[in-house]
């Protein structure tokens, strides 16, 4: 089910539920789409019209980061359990690649996504990566040369690095003329998948400091959009805790009723 945490949209999917789909997809055809939630990602649904009806026609949202995870406890009393792009990724090539899975990658700087088929190959044996191409587009017939690439590939599943909102609207707009059956987005993870960026170890993504980790191996980048998107995150925090406490005062003074007068007033 789609609930909403703190105004943007996630599925209270787990890992095993997300795969059920991609294999009712990879056997059926029906072709299905998705997407993850961050901080960054509830930022652009939350303060860009444009994204949140990207985002909206999505098949499957994850919550990525801890800080949506914990949101959708205390403020929602929800379980949506956690599942970051890149996890997500991972089990599914290790799921299907066994059943000679191909993927096309596309995003990424120019020469990285070849770099991410290569340890993916490595990596999962049986998976066999059909075709590549950056996220760079330098004139609008690049689209079509991909969209021409990607059907000649005979792809299984498009894995898209190209960042919000990009890979939002090309897994929206282009998706559907082609054969592929399944796309994942994983925003900046074609690098890591490349294996010039790595992520952060076990121990810090399980007390929720990968985010640390990921500002220290590129600061310049992450750093003035991790100040405006964590603020904005906290004080949309700040507000709701304020929110649901006068909702609270608000409900218990109306189950009070209205106070007693004193006799012989």
């Amino acid at each position: 089910m789609r609930h909403l945490v703190l105004g943007c949209p996630v599925d209270d999917l787990g890992i095993e539920t997300l795969l059920v789909q991609v294999e009712r997809s990879l056997t059926t055809g029906v072709q299905q789409w998705y997407t993850s939630i961050n901080v960054a990602n509830w930022y652009a649904y939350t303060h860009q019209p444009q994204v949140a009806s990207l985002i909206n026609q999505a098949s499957l949202i994850s919550a990525d980061g801890w800080p949506i995870y914990w949101a959708s406890r205390i403020f929602h009393g929800l379980k949506i359990p956690r599942v970051p792009a890149l996890k997500f990724l991972d089990v599914v090539c290790k799921r299907f690649s066994s059943d000679h899975l191909r993927v096309y990658l596309l995003g990424g700087r120019p020469g990285v996504p070849e770099l991410a088929g290569i340890r993916l190959e490595r990596q999962y044996p049986g998976l066999e990566v059909v075709g590549c191409h950056s996220g760079y587009f330098s004139n609008p017939t690049d689209y079509e040369a991909v969209l021409a690439d990607i059907n000649a590939s005979q792809a299984d599943i498009l894995i898209l690095g190209m960042g919000t909102p990009h890979e939002q609207s090309w897994l929206t707009h282009y998706l559907s003329r082609t054969p592929l059956r399944f796309g994942i987005g994983i925003g900046g993870g074609m690098d890591i998948m490349a294996g010039l960026n790595t992520r952060a170890p076990g121990w810090m993504q399980q007390i929720g400091l990968e985010w640390f980790y990921r500002l220290i191996q590129e600061p310049f980048r992450l750093g003035p959009r991790y100040c405006t998107t964590s603020l904005a995150f906290l004080l949309k925090c700040s507000q709701e805790v304020l929110r649901q406490r006068t909702d609270r005062k608000g409900h218990r003074a109306q189950n009070d009723g209205p106070a007693s007068t004193k006799k012989g007033a």
